[in-house]
């Protein structure tokens, strides 16, 4: 898995990979926008499982995309971004009693933290970790936990395309690390991101370009998302000490989302929009359309170089 922690080569062709399809793009940083935007459905039994908690991607799942990229950028394809939905992993945050090491011993002490966390059919882990802001005096780790069936399944297909993936990554993780540099010029203080895709709902504040605070879960249609944001910013203010914040961003991927609507920050929630990247004036339209590329803009937006 390639790191998003740190700053990778981020090609510009993105493949995000959903439930029920993929979607291409090739993002342009400058001005800000996409070249192309395809999206296209896997064939039946193309994507199965090895745990339930472990989608695996075959070659004939993306096939059709590669190929379709590869024509419409004149066969220059051979490297790429790759995002995977919040669903496949685990993105949690993590107290730990003492704090966290780079070496394998950190590794192993997260391992049997998540233990007792995850449910024992997940299987085999691949995890990503890094430290968050002591601001309480507690060790909190952000954790990216993947089945590694996942992972390699998903490296083994676009190898077997000719694709070398150079970022690979939840999409959340995706859109607050690549966005976040612009999210936090135009907040000019502690911020907000609420990212709510089918089967994931994400909130994270952050302080500049760090999170300070994560929470992921599965949304419910009937859930009181007000009161889940009353929550999270008493812990905020309680806990954390936080200021309050300056700002809240939203991008919901869900059909008819009313996110920007919820009344229980301090600031009116505002949709994440082209305006804030002087993009193109088609950026809108196409995000409206396959609200994915939010986080595939990101990623290469936020730290790419072609």
């Amino acid at each position: 898995m390639r790191l998003p922690f740190l700053a990778p080569v981020v090609p510009p062709h993105v493949f995000c990979l959903l439930e029920d399809g993929v979607t291409y793009a090739r993002v342009r940083r400058d001005p800000a926008g996409f070249e192309e935007a395809r999206h296209f459905r896997y064939p039946a039994n193309s994507v199965g499982r090895e745990t339930p908690e472990a989608p695996v991607v075959t070659r004939e799942a993306i096939a059709e995309a590669v190929k379709a990229a590869r024509a419409l950028s004149g066969g220059r394809l051979t490297r790429a971004s790759v995002l995977f939905p919040d669903a496949w992993a685990k993105v949690l945050a993590v107290e730990l009693e003492a704090p966290i090491t780079a070496d394998k011993a950190g590794t192993d002490m997260l391992l049997w933290k998540l233990k007792k966390l995850l449910p024992p059919s997940t299987g085999e882990l691949v995890l990503l970790h890094h430290a968050m802001p002591a601001l309480d005096g507690e060790n909190r780790v952000l954790v990216v936990a993947t089945p590694r069936a996942t992972l390699d399944a998903i490296e083994r297909a676009f190898d077997e395309v000719g694709v070398r993936i150079g970022y690979l990554a939840p999409a959340s993780v995706a859109l607050f690390q690549g966005l976040a540099p612009a999210l936090a010029s135009a907040a000019s203080g502690d911020y907000a991101v609420l990212h709510r895709t089918e089967r994931a709902l994400s909130f994270l504040i952050g302080r500049g370009a760090q999170a300070i605070f994560f929470r992921q879960r599965p949304p419910e249609e009937d859930e009181d998302h007000d009161r889940e944001a009353r929550l999270s910013l008493s812990y905020y203010v309680e806990r954390l000490k936080g200021p309050g914040l300056a700002a809240v961003f939203v991008h919901d991927e869900r059909e008819g989302g009313t996110l920007e609507n919820l009344a229980s920050f301090p600031v009116r929630p505002v949709k994440i929009d082209g305006r804030l990247f002087e993009a193109d004036p088609g950026f809108d339209e196409k995000i409206a359309a396959r609200p994915e590329l939010l986080a595939g803009f990101a990623a290469v937006y936020g730290y790419g170089r072609s």
